[in-house]
């Protein structure tokens, strides 16, 4: 019998025997079934912790984002804010653009 492992077991009380064969070639099969199982449940811890870190960049990513919008609304009521300022002070906004033109030129300052 050869490729084959036989295995004899006897009972203590009754002395029975029972005898059976398992072919090389399977228990060949079932070690690497096992270590591709164990391949897999290892590389799919390491996913299962990549997942947990992405999640935690996200929320902080989340928490950064509505930060910076909020920054935004403030600064966007700011600007609200100044316009309704300078229309009672009689400030439009196209004085701005009056201003510039009141400055002199770079070139002027030199004469």
């Amino acid at each position: 019998m050869k490729g084959k492992l036989t295995f004899l077991i006897i009972r203590s009380r009754t002395g029975k025997r029972r005898r059976f064969s398992i072919s090389k070639n399977f228990i060949l099969c079932i070690a690497l079934l096992s270590l591709a199982l164990l391949g897999s449940g290892i590389a799919g811890a390491l996913k299962y912790k990549e997942n947990l870190d992405l999640k935690k960049k996200r929320l902080l990513l989340e928490v950064e984002k509505n930060q910076l919008e909020a920054v935004s609304r403030t600064v966007h009521e700011i600007e609200k804010d100044e316009e309704f300022i300078r229309r009672l002070l009689g400030l439009q906004a196209d004085s701005a653009a009056a201003t510039d033109s009141n400055r002199q030129p770079p070139h002027a300052e030199a004469d």
